[in-house]
């Protein structure tokens, strides 16, 4: 007898699984794509940011007087670098006028979304007396991008060499202060922000490095003693080393005319006119020459009060400064 035959069963869920997959596969596969297509200049070649970037003179100027090598120059022209009003530095660097400004930064590209990497922003800086710091604030920030470009490995390598120079240097009140701004900081990883200060700050501002580090900077410089001189020679940072030469010399002078005040005293009260009237010349020579170094502080300084109000008209210059 012949029977009916049956409808095969449904292959039930195989519909529905196909649009989860598609629902839940495009967003990813859009992302994915985004990403790499708004990061492809940054898996860019050194080669390749040689040859097609077209920086502005005024960046050319500032690689070559600071002997960048290739590697240097591609670093530093990934960044895409920019010379800026103080309205947009503060926008972009999103910084505040408190007496000690960067001159520089390296922040997130405007518009470049979260993928889009990081650049150097410079304060466009007219006045001569200070103009030229521009050449030590980019390469300063150039060395941020390269300790960020640094493999794992490499990166550990650097980190000790950099702690070892530390520690030779402790006694450095400029490099101290710095380190212990950093460290006050509300920061994930207060370490690496001091590695990387230093890591700037050793490559641009001091000489006579361990052997290691010069051979490191190599990669960067082509004659590093060009760069601490452009550093060293700033019409800013020579003014904040005048003021802190002349300080270290009044505060030398302070306890001997302290010393000498009290010996013209003791005279006076003795009644020895002749030991009195001997000593006062010197002490008084003393005296003049104090309060003419005074005074150069607070001239040189004035001229750096201008410079902050450079960059904000509202900046007010601490007292703790002034002698």
């Amino acid at each position: 007898m012949a029977q009916k035959l049956k409808q095969p069963p449904e292959k039930k869920g195989i519909g529905c699984l196909t649009w989860i997959l598609i629902i839940i596969g495009t967003p990813i596969l859009l992302l994915g794509g985004f990403i790499y297509f708004a990061t492809s200049e940054l898996r860019r070649s050194d080669e390749e940011i040689l040859k097609t970037y077209q920086p502005s003179p005024e960046i050319v100027d500032i690689a070559e007087k600071n002997t960048l090598t290739d590697k240097g120059k591609a670093t530093f022209y990934r960044a895409d670098p920019q010379l800026v009003d103080a309205q947009s530095f503060v926008k972009y660097c999103r910084s505040k006028a408190r007496g000690v400004e960067p001159l520089g930064c390296n922040a997130p590209k405007p518009g470049g979304g979260p993928f889009g990497g990081r650049g150097i922003f410079l304060l466009q800086i007219d006045d001569p007396r200070f103009a030229d710091h521009k050449y030590s604030a980019a390469v300063h920030e150039m060395l941020h991008s390269a300790y960020d470009w640094l493999g794992s490995n490499e990166k550990k390598r650097i980190n000790a060499l950099l702690d070892q120079e530390f520690s030779k240097r402790q006694d450095d009140p400029h490099l101290a202060g710095v380190i212990d701004t950093l460290k006050s900081r509300k920061s994930s990883n207060v370490k690496k922000d001091v590695w990387a200060e230093l890591h700037s700050k050793f490559g641009v501002e001091y000489t006579d490095l361990s052997p290691e580090l010069e051979e490191y900077y190599k990669k960067y410089f082509a004659d590093r003693n060009i760069v601490v001189g452009l550093f060293k020679n700033g019409g800013f940072n020579n003014r904040v080393r005048k003021i802190d030469e002349i300080r270290y010399e009044t505060q030398k002078m302070v306890p001997q005319l302290t010393s000498m005040q009290n010996q013209l005293t003791a005279y006076q009260n003795a009644g020895d006119a002749a030991s009195f009237n001997s000593l006062l010349g010197q002490y008084n020579s003393m005296v003049s020459s104090y309060n003419a170094k005074v005074a150069e502080i607070n001239r040189v300084y004035n001229e750096i009060q201008e410079f902050y109000q450079y960059f904000n008209p509202d900046y007010k210059p601490p007292e703790e400064k002034k002698q």
